[in-house]
């Protein structure tokens, strides 16, 4: 099981790198994973899991777990700027749980997920996990790839593998040193994360749907959480710099924004302003997947804006349909080459339908008064029937 052509290595212990890791050790590889971060963690806010990132955890046999730390909304509320009642609901719950065929519709918190997945990479003996690590060294071979893991003692731990995937985000050095692909791009956008108490939200809104607020220089997201007693919110607003440093101080300040004017959520963020972190949103869009022996999954190959809600959906299903590949065809080449013609198509899709979205929710008048015409107007499962080509895939149709 130690030998090269069973052995691959993953840069990034995020969502997409242990949904690989885990299915790759499920094809009897020994897996090894090298991570930043001293601790397995994931900075972040609400986290949809549609029904297409739902099979993949299904797949993997986590369904259990992540159903015990997750929530399945009855609904999503829409909200334009200054409506205190939503024009539609996006019926979710047991209606789209049947309309694809028995796998639901989730919310968590990023964590959730990353520890769900972290639980059971433990399991794999076959899986080693490597954390702190500051250098990934990799070298290209005839057969393979050489690789040198470095933590902060400078003591290097060698790796000999079939296969090196980078899953290693937005700022993948993956990418930039070994894929000659760009560095992240500022999207304009910051999105402010915040966790509230579940009682808290009662007071203003249902706590058994999610919720989202439109307005002309701002959109808002509140996901449930139950099992925490919280409630998750991502405020999203734009900036006025084209650019923007990643450590750049900045600073929430509500009255700049016209979300005071929407008296349904600005009482409910009033005492919580102080308490929302800032992520400046970065984006990258890499033409080349992989190079050699070298493949990108996830965010280091397509990060998206966040508001079709499917980051992490797309990464988990990269992981899982890459790993399928490399288990049924042994050169890296012919594996790598499909894996780019299934998935780049889709992914390509997604993430523009994510970039039309934050232009629908920041409407101004007078479009943003024919887009609430038109959306109060659909019926309750419309938007399921828009979105069925992303929720209704699976990413293994056909290949197990």
């Amino acid at each position: 099981m130690a030998n090269s052509d069973k052995t691959i290595s993953i840069a990034g212990a995020g969502i997409a790198g242990l949904t690989m890791a885990i299915a790759l050790a499920k094809f009897g590889f020994r897996v090894v994973v090298a991570e930043k971060q001293s601790t397995p963690g994931e900075f972040g806010a609400g986290l949809q899991i549609s029904p297409n990132a739902r099979r993949v955890i299904n797949t993997l046999g986590l369904d259990e777990d992540f159903a015990a730390n997750s929530f399945a909304p009855e609904a999503v509320d829409i909200y334009p700027h200054k409506h205190q009642t939503p024009i539609n609901s996006v019926k979710l719950g047991e209606f789209a749980t049947k309309r694809y065929d028995g796998v639901p519709y989730a919310v968590a918190h990023r964590a959730d997920l990353l520890n769900c997945l972290y639980r059971a990479a433990k399991k794999f003996a076959n899986i080693d996990m490597h954390f702190g690590i500051e250098e990934i060294d990799a070298t290209q071979t005839a057969d393979g790839v050489s690789i040198l893991l470095k933590d902060k003692s400078g003591a290097p731990y060698p790796v000999t593998a079939r296969a090196h995937i980078g899953a290693d985000g937005v700022r993948s050095q993956t990418r930039i040193d070994h894929i000659n692909g760009k560095k992240p791009n500022f999207t304009g956008y910051v999105a402010w994360r915040a966790l509230a108490p579940i009682d808290h939200i009662a007071k203003f809104l249902p706590t058994d749907h999610t919720s989202l607020f439109w307005g002309p220089d701002y959109h808002a997201v509140l996901y449930p959480l139950p099992h925490q007693q919280s409630v998750n919110i991502a405020l999203f607003s734009t900036h006025r710099h084209k650019s923007i440093a990643r450590n750049q101080e900045l600073n929430l300040n509500p009255d700049k924004l016209s979300i005071k004017e929407n008296s349904t959520l600005s009482p409910l963020l009033d005492s919580l302003y102080d308490q929302f972190t800032p992520w400046p949103l970065f984006g990258i869009t890499c033409d080349d997947w992989y190079k050699g022996n070298i493949a990108l999954i996830g965010d280091a190959a397509h990060a998206m804006l966040p508001f079709q809600a499917q980051g992490a959906a797309m990464g988990m299903e990269d992981a899982g349909l890459l790993a399928v590949l490399m288990a049924a065809e042994p050169d890296n080449a012919k594996a790598f080459a499909q894996y780019q013609k299934l998935r780049k198509p889709r992914v390509d899709k997604v993430q523009k339908q994510s970039a039309e979205n934050g232009k629908i929710f920041h409407m101004r008048p007078p479009k943003a008064w024919a887009r609430n015409f038109v959306v109060a107007r659909q019926s309750p499962d419309a938007q399921l029937k828009r979105l069925d080509w992303i929720y209704s895939h699976d990413p293994f149709e056909g290949m197990l």
